[in-house]
C-alpha cells in the first residue's frame, strides 16, 4: 500500500474512533437524565435543606421540615385580624402563610415577629422558601415526628387560622389539634416545598 492509502485509512479510522466516542457520550448523557428525572425519595431522606416527611403518590415531590425547632417559641399574630389563611389541607401552608404575610405586614421591632415572619425570613442549608405548615401539613409532621427528629412534647403552630382571634395548633405529645389565641406562644417548625 502506498502512503495516500495508509492515510486515508488512518483518517477512517479517526473519524469512526470520533463518532463512536460522542454516540457514547450522548447516550450516557441521555440516560444520566432519564434517571435523574425518574428519581423518589423517602420519609426520612435528608433532602432539600431538611428531612422529608410527605411524598405525593409520584415520590418525586413532597413536604420537607427543617431538621430543628426555632430557639423560642413565637405567637401567630399580635393583630386580631382575618388573614385569609383558614385552608387545612396538604398543601395550603404557603398560600396561607403568604396571606397572613399580606394581612399582618412587616413587624416593627424584632420582638413583634410572628410565626410566619420568622419561617419566611429563614434561610436554612441554602433555601429560602420556606413556610408555616398548614393543619394537616402539620398534623403529616406529628405522624413522622420519630423519623424528622428533634421534636419536643411542645405544641407546634400551624398556619391554619380559625377566625379573627384563634388559629390551630397541634401537642406534639397527644397529637390533638386545638383552637387557640393568636398570641399565645407556641414552637414553630418551618417547611418547604419540593
Amino acid at each position: 500500500m502506498n502512503k495516500i492509502n495508509y492515510l486515508c485509512l488512518f483518517v477512517f479510522a479517526v473519524i469512526v474512533t470520533a463518532s463512536c466516542t460522542k454516540e457514547n457520550l450522548q447516550s450516557e448523557l441521555s440516560s444520566s437524565k432519564q434517571s435523574s428525572a425518574t428519581q423518589t425519595h423517602f420519609i426520612g431522606e435528608h433532602f432539600g435543606g431538611g428531612v422529608i416527611f410527605y411524598l405525593d403518590a409520584s415520590g418525586k415531590h413532597g413536604i420537607i421540615a427543617t431538621a430543628k425547632d426555632f430557639e423560642e417559641p413565637g405567637f401567630w399574630s399580635k393583630k386580631d385580624t382575618l388573614n385569609g389563611a383558614q385552608a387545612a389541607k396538604l398543601g395550603a401552608g404557603r398560600n396561607n402563610s403568604n396571606n397572613i404575610y399580606k394581612a399582618q405586614g412587616e413587624p416593627q421591632t424584632e420582638a413583634d415577629d410572628y410565626a410566619v415572619i420568622e419561617c419566611i425570613k429563614l434561610i436554612e442549608n441554602g433555601y429560602d422558601d420556606w413556610y408555616l405548615p398548614s393543619k394537616n401539613e402539620l398534623n403529616q409532621m406529628y405522624l413522622r415526628k420519630d423519623v424528622i427528629g428533634g421534636f419536643t412534647t411542645f405544641s407546634y403552630w400551624s398556619s391554619t387560622e380559625v377566625d379573627a382571634t384563634k388559629a390551630w395548633f397541634q401537642n406534639f405529645g397527644n397529637g390533638k389539634q386545638i383552637k387557640e389565641v393568636k398570641t399565645a406562644g407556641y414552637a414553630i417548625r418551618p417547611v418547604r416545598y419540593f
